[in-house]
This record gives structure tokens, C-alpha cells and sequence, in this order.
């Protein structure tokens, strides 16, 4: 456990040999206020696949699976506040999923546009470019184009 830390107190991270390696993210859970809406927009906008879905005291959660591997699960809650995402509150501030090139990125964002999902513009950095939007409680989602490597060639 990390021990409590004086104000301003820095944490330093060396690699440590003891730790066993991970090979990826397994699965992102999201807390909804309405499931078949959260549903809907998860399978018609962004192409999941419903894998599972089941409701156990009160609590409906399904799974869905993406042809790119990403695993994603919705939980609806009989007490949920029913409050929009807030990403100053602790948790999740984004989800970003990667796209292979910016072409694909800006097709999404075509995409986007025909389905009359609210978006940011394509943003440019040194790391890539991203789209930023919203599913329907408000969780800011991301897609991601990795910058292209400039093979200099002139």
C-alpha cells in the first residue's frame, strides 16, 4: 500500500523487476442511467456487439465486444443518481480508443457527422490526432490516430 504523503510530497516510479507484465486492457466497465439507450449508441455508432446480458437484483449489465478486440461492459443501477458524467469528479475522466491512421479518423468523424453525433474537430498533436464526443450519459470518449512517422523522405 502507499503510505500517506505530506502535501506536495512527490512520488517517484523506478521499473521494478518484481512486477509480473500485463499485455493489455481487458475490459472498461461504464455505470449508465439508461441501459438501452447506452446500448443502442454502443452497437449503431460505434459497431459493439451485444456478448451477454443479464439482470440480477435489480442490477442490468451487459457485455459487448468490438471486431477490434475492445471488451465493453454497461451496468445500470436501480439507484443511479441519473446525473450526467462529470469528469472532475474521481474515476474516469476519457475513454480513447485508437484508430490506425488519420484517415480512418477523419471517416469516423464523417461519420459522425451523418449520425448526428455531437463532436469536437479533428485536434492535431505531436503524439496524433484525436476526436473527442459524448455517448448518452455524457462519458467523453476519444478516438485516437497515432502521428505517422515521417520516413524522410523528401
Amino acid at each position: 500500500m502507499f503510505k500517506a504523503l505530506a502535501p506536495r510530497a512527490r512520488l517517484r516510479f523506478a521499473p521494478s523487476p518484481s512486477a509480473p507484465p500485463l499485455t493489455g486492457l481487458g475490459r472498461v466497465t461504464l455505470s449508465v442511467r439508461d441501459h438501452e439507450e447506452s446500448a443502442h449508441f454502443y452497437r449503431s455508432v460505434l459497431g459493439f456487439r451485444p456478448e451477454r446480458r443479464e439482470c440480477r437484483e435489480g442490477v442490468l449489465r451487459s457485455g459487448f465486444s468490438h471486431p477490434c478486440g475492445a471488451l465493453i461492459d454497461l451496468v445500470q443501477y436501480p439507484d443511479n443518481f441519473k446525473g450526467r458524467f462529470d469528469h472532475r469528479r474521481c474515476g474516469l475522466d476519457r475513454l480513447t480508443l485508437t484508430v490506425a491512421n488519420l484517415g480512418h479518423l477523419e471517416a469516423w468523424e464523417d461519420r459522425f457527422t451523418r449520425l448526428d453525433v455531437e463532436h469536437t474537430p479533428v485536434f492535431h498533436g505531436e503524439e496524433g490526432s484525436t476526436l473527442v464526443f459524448h455517448d448518452p450519459d455524457g462519458t467523453e470518449l476519444a478516438l485516437f490516430a497515432p502521428a505517422e512517422l515521417d520516413a524522410g523522405e523528401d
